[in-house]
């Protein structure tokens, strides 16, 4: 359903404000992004398919649909979709999904995946963008994981909840200082984001003990590359606003190498 702020508010609130709905999906939707212009709402479910609806085309009559569809939708995966996040200047829609793969579609061609980044041991439950190469991800074993996205990396462990509670959603502050995390222990936890920063230095000796422990810890009220023709019926979306001609980014080696010492101040799988 997609709704007008505007119109909340008052007796029939939800009734008036809802200003368009759709049906496409046989589960729950997991997740909602949008476009940088605002103008496509992408939505990620868990019967394995991604949804490309074009709001601009949500008014328009049936006839001038017809060669400018108002939704497309993935191939349906093998996969439940339970998260997502838009990565690359968004060129790269990525979804963390069930079996603990994280799902990479190429903008605009929403059949079949582009890649697929496994690894994860668990369910992919939350991402969190921290720029346009990387990615904090919330997993089912309650650990929250940093990684790169093409080239693929596993950078290591912010942080984990006690006992392995899922992580159910990761979020930052308004100055993206610290990233709260939410899970099944009825605890919410702050990490900070310091150890994450780039000050241009590989001198890790101060974070050493930093994610040995969350600086903050507040007790919440009760409260890889796969590839292969799609089969679907219509043909791939164009978006000339989108340079797709080098998925990677022209500052790839400076990104390695921020990457790197980030790599170098945090735990490891086996630590």
């Amino acid at each position: 359903k997609l709704f007008d702020h505007r119109q909340c508010g008052g007796i029939n609130a939800v009734k008036r404000a809802c200003v368009q709905s759709w049906h496409k999906n046989e589960d729950y939707i997991s997740g909602f992004e949008n476009d940088l212009k605002g103008t496509t709402l992408l939505a990620a479910s868990a019967d394995g398919i991604l949804s490309s609806i074009d709001l601009r085309m949500a008014s328009s009559s049936e006839k001038s649909r017809k060669n400018n569809p108002l939704i497309r939708v993935s191939d349906k995966q093998d996969d439940e979709l339970l998260s997502i996040q838009l990565l690359k200047n968004g060129r790269k829609v990525i979804c963390g999904t069930q079996q603990g793969v994280l799902a990479v579609w190429s903008w605009g061609t929403w059949g079949d995946v582009s890649d697929r980044f496994p690894g994860h041991p668990s369910s992919i439950d939350a991402l969190l963008k921290l720029d346009e190469d990387t990615l904090l991800t919330g997993s089912s074993d309650g650990v929250i994981r940093l990684v790169q996205i093409q080239p693929d990396k596993f950078l290591g462990i912010l942080g984990q909840h006690d006992h392995g509670y899922p992580i159910e959603k990761l979020q930052f502050n308004a100055d993206k200082s610290y990233v709260g995390s939410v899970s099944h222990d009825n605890m919410i936890r702050l990490w900070d984001m310091d150890i994450l920063r780039d000050d241009g230095s590989d001198d890790d000796d101060e974070y050493n003990d930093v994610t040995e422990e969350p600086d903050l810890k507040i007790a919440a009220t009760q409260t890889s590359t796969f590839k292969h023709d799609s089969d679907d019926d219509w043909s791939d979306e164009e978006d000339n606003d989108l340079d797709r001609s080098d998925d990677s980014d022209e500052d790839d080696e400076q990104k390695g190498t921020l990457n790197d010492r980030r790599k170098k101040r945090l735990k490891t799988e086996n630590e």
